[in-house]
């Protein structure tokens, strides 16, 4: 057993992260976790024995990496990766208890994002279904489903439900060395989506050019082929990098250079909440698992709710 072998902060990190790799954790999970050991916890603490290390030894680490001109967001995110390894330290009986839950890592504070407005999404799915139908559809459902990059490029026809009116996000692609993967969507459990008559009048269009390309090039589309393909048969998802490449070219082409592709997901749940829509629905069509954390993004749609609060108050207690 390799956790046998452990004695030092850095004998751990090694086998906690064989053990990652065993057990499948995220490809992009575990390069993170891979960058963080390498170039900074290794060579900080890999010296010090596994149960000689101290929260005042952790206390310090984080004191350095912000010395480093690490955000506070980053350092915690190191926290979180040292507490993982400590305890599976501690179910290797290594250790007694885990020091991570005592040090102290930098707060960090959730700030609310910077949306972009209706008339700049306009001009974005404007511009890409000149460029690209096809591509413009995928971030048409961007802007009207919240969905990540990763989710809608594992798009398959089956997860669409035109009966119910729905989409079902079950997975996501990633890039990996070699070539693209699917796995589960960030959350680890999928989620339902439901669309309106604009959605499916969109994704029938986009199907009868799937289906018209298809014939054109005499092949068929499997029912669990990929919406957003880059085959003709929709064999193969289209890669998550070439549809970032392709964003940039449209919102250069359409004016709006600031605007991130992710912000159309920003963009959805602030025009959402904007609305009126309650936050525990809003944060079901991002995938969040806590609405908590979607309120505190998006409590900046807000204050013209807190407005009618202050309003219905005054009517209440009015003498």
């Amino acid at each position: 057993m390799r956790g046998c072998e452990t004695r030092t902060v850095g004998q751990l990190l090694e086998n906690w992260l064989y053990e990652c790799q065993r057990v499948e954790v995220s490809p992009t999970t575990l390069r993170t976790y891979k960058s963080q050991v390498e170039r900074n916890i290794r060579p900080e603490l890999g010296e010090i024995p596994v149960d000689e290390l101290t929260a005042e030894h952790l206390d310090n680490f984080y004191g350095w990496l912000k010395e480093r001109g690490l955000a506070p967001k980053t350092i915690r995110n190191h926290h979180v990766t040292i507490k993982q390894a400590l305890r599976q330290a501690v179910r290797w009986e290594l250790i007694r208890s885990n020091v991570a839950e005592l040090a102290r890592p930098p707060k960090t504070r959730v700030r609310s994002v910077d949306a972009p407005s209706l008339e700049d999404v306009e001009k974005l799915l404007k511009v890409s279904k000149q460029i690209n139908p096809k591509m413009g559809t995928l971030l048409f459902l961007a802007a009207y489903t919240g969905m990540r990059r990763g989710e809608l490029c594992a798009l398959r026809w089956s997860d669409i439900d035109v009966k119910a009116r729905r989409i079902n996000v079950r997975h996501a692609v990633i890039c990996v060395p070699g070539g693209l993967k699917e796995k589960s969507t960030k959350s680890e459990r999928g989620r339902r989506i439901a669309l309106g008559a604009g959605a499916i009048a969109a994704l029938a269009s986009h199907s009868r050019r799937v289906k018209r390309s298809a014939n054109i090039g005499g092949v068929q589309i499997n029912p669990d082929a990929f919406v957003f393909s880059s085959a003709i048969d929709g064999s193969i998802p289209v890669r998550p990098d070439m549809v970032t490449t392709f964003f940039i070219r449209v919102r250069e082409e359409a004016g709006v250079s600031k605007v991130r592709l992710h912000d159309l997901r920003h963009f959805m749940a602030t025009q959402l909440v904007g609305a009126g829509v309650d936050i525990r629905t809003v944060a079901e069509r991002l995938g969040h698992l806590h609405p908590g954390f979607t309120l505190q993004l998006y409590t900046h749609a807000l204050p013209a709710k807190d407005r009618d609060a202050a309003d219905i108050m005054d009517r209440l207690l009015r003498r």
